[in-house]
């Protein structure tokens, strides 16, 4: 393969993981505000107090600690005592469900038939 053949695949594969990974941020996306909606998070910081950065490398997601808060089974009180609470899986279940769609389609997704429809 020659040195202008590689950019080209370069270029072509960066396309293709900046594809996946926007793909799976609107899903991820999407997943949050459905669970939300059916479960009464009424205030609208709940939705767009969130955010999502895709480049040619990364995925990144940002959110309030509320979000983590509410995702969390269990919390200590000031005795450093657990206590259960009622969990609202918004981040853990979801994101990492979508992970294993953004591994598996990196690793097994870039073809030739890809390739053709980037070029």
């Amino acid at each position: 393969m020659t040195k202008q053949e590689q950019q080209l695949d370069d270029v072509l594969k960066g396309r293709f993981v900046k594809r996946v990974l926007s793909t799976q941020a609107t899903a991820i996306n999407l997943a949050q505000v459905k669970y939300m909606a059916s479960n009464n998070f009424t205030s609208s910081d709940w939705i767009n107090d969130r955010g999502f950065t895709t480049t040619e490398t990364a995925l990144e997601y940002s959110q309030k600690l509320k979000h983590r808060f509410v995702d969390m089974k269990t919390r200590k009180n000031s005795k450093g005592n657990k206590k259960r609470k009622v969990q609202h899986p918004i981040h853990n279940k979801i994101i990492w469900g979508h992970y294993n769609n953004i591994v598996r389609e990196l690793a097994h997704g870039y073809t030739e038939a890809v390739k053709e429809e980037l070029s």
